[in-house]
């Protein structure tokens, strides 16, 4: 067995010598071109075929500029994939090779010198001609490629397997990204994409060409172009658009029979690596359009390395995304708490492949029980806490405010006070923009929560509250739904034609947590900059528009009315708050009064008590008493009949 291995790798190291020697022969002879063209251009052509110091250094200079070539790496390399960073290794060589050209000019007797100029010339034409003939052979084989047959001549001239036809494709944006994808294309034999032109908005570029693609147009143009080269696939190649800018590129290609797709913005053009693969159909979050978020990566890891972290609610959207985050930082332990069994089981699951030396902890345990939960305290002491765990739906916590209450108002007093009595350095509690000016149960208990955290009850730990709004994609939110009813032939159902709210995605949301976290001060609340609140009115229209129907033709919009506790606008912060500016520019400090903690314990007190026995109008009635500006009048007069 050993032997046939032995015999197997010998044949192997031949099979690449013999491509070397190949290699080295051909650049040999353009070697002793370039050295012999030297001393032609030096001496204006009047070199003697028995100049005796030509031919006597000749059998010297070639092997040692092929010895260079080699010492530099010019042979590991495919000519067919020749590139700059190739180029770069035969100068290098070449450079190289030139030195002992000077050097051996001062070993030769005054009668065979070398003349001074002699060298430099060289140097620059064999640049050139050995540079020149591997740039001639990507040449080759892209060209080959864009017709079809990106193979070698051999198998063009005693034939080579059908390839199978490619998509004409439109690609918008003549800058880095669009001429990477494009040489791609050319260049692989294997791609189904065939570059048929590009548009771009600069006129500059209108009728220049890009490896042989012509510049046919503007965004505007699409459509035309389209038609008239029978386009099958547009690819957007431009990775910092603006969100109206991609949702004006979709409305143009609306009515056409091409298929779009995107290359993502967190993509971008990084290091010359932009490929065909990296595309992807249009997505809801595209035409969002909100830039990429940088964050302090440093204060972060600082933050969480080699700590012990709990996260409650670790099995939902924003716990398992926090979870994922958390492992990039290292901490010595994540504990992973929530009362879904299969939820914390698949994120654990997850994680495992490739958490590293962090400690990975599943616990099935509910934050209401607050034996249960000191006693994870007791025996993990957690150091930071993500409090994640909560109930989010509104129109459900309208029909049982008593489970808001005991989880999203007890189970953040449980944790906070937990944390407070193990000295846990700090505790993050996720809030939502419904808790400003409340209508909702589930809102205004979130309101409460940041109460808590403000209150100055928790002296030996550090409470932060972030506030941010709707995170695409998040178990229960309206995408997930629209794209069911979407699947289903529609109708797709809205509450209102001019209800707002704002959105982000949720990496990005937990990515600012994080942040927040880590620069956090006891009592913090911050707000995450959302943007600009979107209609979802608009967002339905979008999402039927990105699965290549029509609206009123093949899926119906419904209006369906507000349900109960909704709003028509969210709001991020209250008029009675001050919004301060922090070192982050996308987290503002929100500063309000400073509740009075003792009243405070004692409606909570209350409310528990009127939670223990479902007394919905009683819960409702001392959660207006904590939060004055709970519009639970409104509501009552609005919904009484619904609920």
């Amino acid at each position: 067995m050993t032997n046939r291995a032995s015999w197997s790798s010998f044949k192997e190291r031949i099979r690449g010598l013999r491509g070397c020697w190949a290699k080295m022969i051909a650049d040999a002879v353009l070697i002793a071109l370039a050295y012999a063209g030297a001393f032609v251009a030096r001496l204006d052509g009047l070199v003697p075929p028995y100049d005796l110091t030509l031919w006597l250094t000749l059998p010297f200079v070639v092997p040692m500029k092929v010895a260079a070539l080699h010492h530099a790496g010019a042979y590991r390399m495919i000519w067919r994939y020749c590139g700059m960073e190739d180029l770069r290794q035969l100068v290098r060589g070449i450079v190289l090779a030139s030195f002992f050209v000077v050097g051996m000019g001062f070993l030769l007797p005054d009668a065979l010198q070398i003349p001074r100029s002699v060298p430099f010339i060289d140097a620059a034409l064999t640049v050139l001609l050995v540079g020149g003939v591997r740039a001639l052979v990507r040449i080759y084989h892209e060209r080959a490629s864009a017709r079809g047959s990106a193979v070698p001549l051999r198998k063009r001239v005693f034939g080579s397997p059908d390839r199978p036809a490619r998509r004409r494709t439109l690609v918008v944006g003549a800058g880095d990204a669009g001429e990477l994808v494009v040489r791609e294309m050319l260049r692989s034999a294997h791609t189904d994409y065939d570059p048929v032109a590009f548009v771009d908005d600069d006129p500059s570029k209108l009728r220049q060409s890009i490896h042989g693609v012509p510049v046919l147009g503007a965004r505007e143009d699409i459509p035309r172009l389209v038609e008239r080269l029978g386009i099958e696939e547009i690819l957007i190649a431009i990775p910092t658009l603006t969100g109206r800018e991609v949702q004006r590129i979709v409305d143009l290609c609306q009515h056409t029979r091409a298929q779009l797709k995107i290359l993502p913005a967190r993509n971008g053009v990084n290091g010359n690596r932009v490929h065909v693969s990296d595309f992807r159909n249009v997505q809801i979050e595209d035409l969002l359009g909100r830039e990429p978020i940088a964050l302090d990566l440093s204060l972060i890891s600082e933050h969480v390395r080699g700590r012990r972290v709990l996260v409650t609610g670790a099995g939902g959207s924003i716990g398992s995304e926090l979870c994922r985050q958390l492992v990039r930082y290292r901490p010595l332990e994540l504990q992973l708490l929530g009362r879904g069994e299969h939820s914390i089981y698949e994120i654990h699951r997850e994680l495992s492949a490739g958490v590293g030396e962090t400690r990975l902890v599943q616990i099935i345990g509910d934050v209401i029980n607050k034996p249960k939960l000191e006693r994870i305290f007791a025996l993990y002491r957690p150091e930071i806490i993500f409090h994640a765990g909560a109930d989010k739906h509104v129109p459900l916590m309208e029909l049982n405010p008593d489970e808001a209450v005991l989880n999203n108002v007890l189970g953040t007093k449980h944790v906070l006070e937990m944390a407070n009595a193990y000295g846990a350095e700090r505790v993050v509690v996720i809030s939502t923009d419904k808790a400003v000016n409340p209508t909702s149960v589930m809102g205004c208990c979130k309101r409460v929560a940041e109460l808590l955290v403000q209150s100055g009850l928790y002296p030996h730990t550090k409470p932060i509250a972030v506030r941010f709004g709707n995170v695409l994609g998040s178990r229960g939110s309206v995408i997930p739904h629209f794209q069911r009813q979407i699947e289903s032939g529609g109708p797709v159902t809205i509450t209102h034609r001019e209800i707002r709210r704002y959105f982000m995605t949720i990496p990005e949301a937990v990515g600012l947590v994080l942040q927040a976290g880590a620069m956090g001060k006891p009592g913090d609340l911050f707000v995450l900059d959302m943007g600009e609140p979107v209609r979802i009115l608009d967002l339905a229209t979008n999402m039927i528009r990105l699965a290549g129907l029509v609206v009123g033709k093949d899926i119906e919009i419904r209006e369906i009315g507000l349900r109960p506790g909704e709003k028509l606008n969210e709001e991020l912060y209250a008029a009675s708050e001050q919004i301060e500016p922090t070192s982050h520019a996308k987290i503002r400090r929100v500063r309000g009064k400073t509740p009075n903690a003792v009243a405070l314990l004692g409606a909570i007190e209350r409310l528990r008590a009127r939670a223990l026995v479902m007394d919905c109008s009683g819960i409702r009635e001392v959660l207006a008493e904590i939060v004055p500006e709970y519009e639970y009048g409104r509501y009552a007069k609005r919904s009484a009949a619904t609920v």
